[in-house]
């Protein structure tokens, strides 16, 4: 959903530790064991990242979207003026990690194990064939949505490529060892050390043994010309499987891969148009998210894209409305439910204007007449 490269749970400037913590074991037992899980919790507390330059310059960039100062926070909205209240979607979450204890939190926060999939699929992905979903099974529908927008809009979208993120990867001892070398500057037998037991630690079965969604609950776009300069990444679209498991099983498996995928395509044409975001503030980001919204609903709905009608346009509103957010004064608010749905309803009535619907609107006019509109999305609805 998000436009940052990273989601927030790095931070710099964290004081260096030493690494003298204690050996975990050269090879995991049959069992897992509560004293494994305190060895692993006293390591996670005791590693800071040794960032690289490069890797410095990755995690600055997510840092930086946390900052606020006073003035974005007094121009933030009121949240007693809008109704919103957890969703669907953030109710199915939390029903995944009821099981985990306050230890198992500790071990994912501390090591960072929700950021791995991801800078692994920004890193590491290759360029080819790739599969969407555990099984698979979003990969028809990601693959042919892609090459239709790439047709569908006005801008060059040529130059863009897509990434799959899998909650699994982190049972992947090869791979994790790798990005544990880079985001901890650790010796290859360290790095594989840590990687060994993080794999046994997230292969019990309320960890569904290495697959939970959580550790793929996100889709993001990134650009490197846009956000970082010469990093050499290029343009890349992020799908994670947890996002997708978690629409699926809210009954919007048949509009949500296409909607997901649509919303962060119109992140890669706002990086193109030079429509991002210029402060890091709550209403910034709402603006860019909302616009990324109507921008995929224009899509979706027009006769020249997904052509969605009647059932499936109100799937694809309901989608929105699940993916919406409460936090009024977080630099990463991404709208209301209501807000988002709004968004949606707006793309669609424009998408199907009398005598409108026979060309496609170039992206910089969608986004000028939203930005004209944007004031009544925003009205007050409580």
């Amino acid at each position: 959903m998000r436009r940052r490269t990273f989601t927030t749970a790095f931070a710099l400037g964290v004081p260096a530790l030493a690494l003298g913590a204690p050996a975990l074991a050269d090879g995991p037992p049959a069992a897992w064991t509560p004293a494994r899980s305190r060895a692993l919790r006293d390591r996670a507390a005791q590693l800071t990242p040794r960032l690289t330059d490069r890797a410095r310059r990755l995690m600055a960039v997510a840092d930086s979207e946390r900052l606020v100062d006073a003035d974005t926070l007094e121009r933030a909205i009121d949240g007693s003026q809008h109704e919103c209240a957890p969703t669907g979607l953030t109710q199915w979450l939390g029903e995944q990690v009821t099981d985990f204890t306050d230890e198992d939190l500790a071990i994912i926060t501390g090591l960072f194990l929700m950021e791995w999939p991801m800078l692994h699929a920004l890193l590491f992905e290759p360029d080819g064939p790739q599969h969407y979903g555990p099984d698979g099974e979003y990969t028809k529908a990601i693959t042919k949505t892609f090459r239709t927008l790439q047709k569908f809009w006005d801008v060059d979208g040529s130059h863009i490529r897509l990434a799959a993120m899998h909650s699994d990867l982190l049972v992947d001892v090869d791979a994790t060892t790798a990005l544990a070398e880079l985001l901890f500057e650790l010796p290859t037998p360290e790095a594989r050390e840590l990687a060994t037991e993080v794999a046994a630690f997230l292969s019990q079965p309320k960890f569904d043994g290495g697959h939970h969604p959580l550790f793929s609950f996100n889709a993001f776009a990134f650009s490197d010309q846009a956000l970082l300069g010469d990093e050499g990444l290029g343009s890349k679209i992020i799908m994670g499987d947890g996002m997708l498991q978690a629409l699926d099983a809210l009954g919007l498996g048949d509009v949500a891969p296409q909607g997901i995928l649509a919303h962060e395509y119109g992140h890669q044409l706002q990086f193109s148009l030079g429509l991002g975001a210029e402060e890091q503030s709550p209403e910034a980001t709402r603006l860019t998210e909302l616009e990324a919204d109507a921008l995929s609903g224009y899509y979706l709905s027009h006769p020249r894209g997904e052509r969605l009608r009647n059932r499936r346009v109100e799937a694809f509103l309901h989608a929105y409305f699940q993916l919406g957010d409460c936090a009024f004064d977080d630099p990463g608010h991404h709208g209301t439910p209501n807000q988002r749905a709004e968004a949606g309803h707006w793309a669609y009535d424009l998408a199907n204007a009398k005598g409108a619907t026979g060309h496609v609107r170039p992206a910089a006019q969608v986004s000028t007449l939203f930005r004209e509109d944007l004031p009544e999305i925003l009205a007050p609805d409580a």
